[in-house]
Parts: C-alpha cells; sequence; structure tokens
C-alpha cells in the first residue's frame, strides 16, 4: 500500500459488496454488524451524504477497497461528530493507513464544523488492536458501558476534541 494513494469521498454502488468483504475480512465484526456497514453505503448512494449523515472516506489500491471511514453529525449534538466505521485490509494493518485514515476523517469532520470525534468499539479481548489504535492516535477512553453488545461484551467509547470552540 502506498501512503501516497488517494482518498475518495463519493462511494459507487460496487463499493457496497467491497465494504461488507472488508469488515468480514478483519474476522472480529458479526454478520449482523457486516450488514449494518452495508446498509450505511447504501443510504449514503441512495439520499447522499447531507441526507444520510453518513459521510466515507475510501482508500482504493491493488487490493480494492483497502481501507474505508464512515463518520456523520451525531444528531442532538452540537458540531460532535460519530466514527461509524473504520476498517483496513488485514494485508494493510500494519502500514499505516488506519492512521492516515483517521486523520483525514478528523479533517473532514473539522471542515464540516466538527469540533468533536468519537468512537464506539467492542471491550472484548480480540479488539485490544482497536484500543491501542485509538489511544495512539490520541482518543481518550472516556467511558465503558459493561455487558453492553452481550454478556461479557461491552462498550467503550473514545473521543478526540480536534478544536477548542470559539
Amino acid at each position: 500500500m502506498t501512503p501516497a494513494l488517494p482518498l475518495r469521498t463519493s462511494l459507487r454502488r460496487a463499493d457496497i459488496d467491497a465494504i461488507g468483504n472488508l469488515v468480514r475480512l478483519t474476522t472480529v465484526f458479526s454478520d449482523e454488524e457486516i450488514a449494518t456497514a452495508r446498509e450505511l453505503a447504501e443510504e449514503n448512494l441512495s439520499e447522499g451524504p447531507d441526507v444520510s449523515g453518513y459521510h466515507f472516506l475510501v482508500a482504493d489500491g491493488p487490493l480494492g477497497i483497502e481501507g474505508y471511514t464512515c463518520f456523520g453529525p451525531i444528531p442532538g449534538t452540537v458540531r460532535r461528530f460519530d466514527l461509524y466505521w473504520i476498517a483496513v485490509h488485514p494485508q494493510n494493518q500494519h502500514a499505516r493507513l488506519g492512521q492516515r485514515l483517521l486523520t483525514a476523517t478528523e479533517d473532514a469532520v473539522l471542515a464540516q464544523g466538527g469540533v468533536m470525534l468519537f468512537a464506539e468499539t467492542s471491550t472484548r479481548a480480540d479488539y485490544a488492536p482497536a484500543h491501542r489504535f485509538y489511544s495512539g492516535c490520541g482518543y481518550r477512553r472516556l467511558a465503558e458501558v459493561p455487558d453492553w453488545y452481550a454478556d461479557g461484551d461491552g462498550l467503550a467509547i473514545y473521543g478526540k476534541r480536534l478544536a477548542k470552540q470559539k
């Protein structure tokens, strides 16, 4: 994966299957979660990012979609955004593509007037790399809710202030 690979913001119809396949390749998401990732892409394509609230950054490469993020404003908040998805092809998970995608997402959130970005993830042991990733990118673990997703599978909420509020 070349670090200079451009990121695109517009989805294509074929991206729905490609996103589902990429999320499946990470091996941590359930079939229901994979379906949700596909649904957000479908909503973006059918309604557009402004109406759906789902914005995407996609890194294409020799493997197809090598990584992507989905993010958007959190309804009922002021200038707060949620990172709904970040996924990187397993062959690129140590090539800093995730950091590059997250930094570009933060820049896009700032460009849309956002000041904080939140990410929710599981507390299961197989999510330890995600926890290290968020912490390494300057995110603080703000809260944990035990048994959120299922018994023994809690919710960890990470957040980062992107800009000082005026």
